[in-house]
């Protein structure tokens, strides 16, 4: 018994809305409530989170050359506002995530395209503050220490990734006393206000750089 992609999943609830069907209503109507038991798994299409691995790499891909051109451009900024700037894109795309997930609770579908757009201003941060940071590590640090600061570099990463795992796994405590929403606040307000600071202390950051650019 089939209506389109719909089927009642046996032969038994089908005998028992046939004979429910016959029994008139209140209005003499012989309708009945219907309740979807199945979906045909032709026409669902399942999206898992591994396939959004992908669009850092494609983003990078895609706005590399931009900001290389950006970079060697008169409008070139310096390495404090990259950095701030950076900061507060990435916090743009918390921002997202914070909006994207008002109002859901556990169970409830939302657009990937929250996620996406996430995705890209995170990229685009990452663009500001990662190769940059690199670069500055080579121009600043005395030559006999290069390879001990790009050690540094890559284990404050590593800190970092581990410090980003743990607090990830406060989401469930956070959305329980508060929102999911509230938990993508704290990480869009934390990076902003770190890059406001960065950009407030340009000046300072490049007196301290010596003249380097």
């Amino acid at each position: 018994f089939e209506l389109g992609s719909l089927r009642y999943v046996n032969d038994n609830i089908k005998k028992k809305i046939d004979a429910e069907a016959k029994k008139p209503n209140a209005q003499g109507n012989p309708i009945i409530k219907a309740k979807v038991a199945s979906i045909d798994a032709g026409n669902k299409v399942e999206i898992t989170t591994s396939w959004f691995s992908i669009l850092n790499s494609f983003f990078i891909i895609a706005f590399a050359s931009m900001f290389s051109k950006w970079w060697e451009s008169k409008y070139n900024p310096s390495a404090a506002l990259k950095y701030g700037l950076g900061l507060i894109i990435m916090a743009i795309g918390f921002g997202i995530l914070a909006f994207g997930s008002m109002g859901v609770e556990p169970g409830m579908r939302v657009s990937l395209f929250w996620l996406v757009f996430a995705y890209l201003f995170h990229t685009l941060g990452e663009l500001c503050v990662s190769p940059v940071g690199l670069s500055y590590v080579s121009k600043l640090v005395p030559g006999r220490m290069i390879a001990f600061m790009f050690g540094m570099w890559y284990l404050a990463i590593a800190i970092g990734n581990y410090a980003a795992g743990s607090l990830g796994g406060m989401i469930e405590n956070i959305q329980k006393e508060y929102s999911m929403s509230t938990f993508f606040l704290i990480f869009t307000f934390v990076p902003a206000a770190a890059g406001f600071i960065i950009i407030l202390l340009n000046p300072v950051i490049k007196k301290l750089m010596g003249g380097v650019r």
